[in-house]
C-alpha cells in the first residue's frame, strides 16, 4: 500500500526571508562568522543556496535584515525606543536597563552574534553600532542634557561618555550573566539589579548640593 508522503508548506516570500534570518542568526551565534557558511544555513534551513541569493543579494543585506530583526517592531522602529516614548528621568533609564536585561536572557543570540562579528573582524557590529547604536546613544544624550538642564545633573559632564558609562554597566551585567556563565551563581530578581544600576548612575551624576 502506497503512503501519502505530507507536502511541506510553501512558505510565502516574507516567510522564507524570516527563516533565512532566524537560521542565520542561530548559526552565527553558535559557530561565529568564520565557522558558518551560506551552505551550512541553507541546509539548515532546508533549502538550496540559490534560494538565500534570491532573497539577499549580499552580505550586507542579510546583516542588515539580521539587525532590522531584533531591533525593530513591524513598522521598522526602533522596539527600545519605541517603549521609552514619553519617558523621563529614573523611568527613562530603568525601562532601559530592564528591557536589555530581559532581552539577553531570553535570548543571548544576538549579544553573542554582535562579539563574534567584532571578533573575527566581521561589518555586523560596526554596521549594528553605526546605526542602532548610534541612534540609541543620541536618544540617551537628549535624556541626560534635559537633566543637566534642569539643574538634576551636574553640568560638568560629557553626555556621550556618561550615556557609555550608563550602558555598559548594564552590557557588561548581561554579558557576564548570559555568556561567562555568571548567572549560574548570582541570581537577583531583575528589578533590584535594574533599580541598583540606575540608583548608582544617578548618585554619581547628581549635583553636590542635591546629594
Amino acid at each position: 500500500m502506497k503512503r501519502n508522503n505530507p507536502k511541506k508548506m510553501r512558505l510565502s516570500a516574507a516567510e522564507r526571508k524570516d527563516q533565512i534570518v532566524s537560521v542565520a542568526t542561530s548559526l552565527f551565534a553558535a559557530r561565529g562568522f568564520s565557522g558558518t557558511t551560506t551552505r551550512q544555513i541553507a541546509e539548515a534551513a532546508g533549502i538550496s543556496e540559490a534560494v538565500i541569493y534570491r532573497h539577499f543579494s549580499n552580505k550586507d543585506a542579510l546583516f542588515d535584515a539580521i539587525i532590522n530583526a531584533r531591533c525593530s517592531d513591524t513598522q521598522g522602529n526602533s522596539r527600545l525606543l519605541v517603549r521609552l516614548k514619553g519617558m523621563q528621568g529614573k523611568e527613562f533609564f530603568r525601562e532601559i536597563a530592564a528591557f536589555l536585561i530581559s532581552e539577553h536572557r531570553q535570548d543571548d543570540s544576538f549579544l553573542r552574534l554582535l562579539i563574534y562579528s567584532a571578533l573575527e573582524g566581521h561589518g555586523l557590529s560596526e554596521k549594528f553600532m553605526n546605526t542602532r547604536g548610534m541612534e540609541f546613544f543620541e536618544h540617551i544624550q537628549v535624556q541626560i542634557k534635559l537633566l543637566v538642564k534642569e539643574g538634576s545633573f551636574r553640568a560638568d559632564i560629557d553626555p556621550l561618555l556618561v550615556s557609555r558609562a550608563f550602558l555598559g554597566m548594564v552590557a557588561y551585567y548581561s554579558i557576564s550573566q548570559e555568556i561567562f556563565g555568571l548567572g549560574k551563581h548570582f541570581k537577583r530578581p531583575d528589578a533590584e539589579v535594574v533599580n541598583a544600576f540606575v540608583d548608582i548612575f544617578f548618585d554619581g551624576m547628581l549635583k553636590v548640593s542635591r546629594r
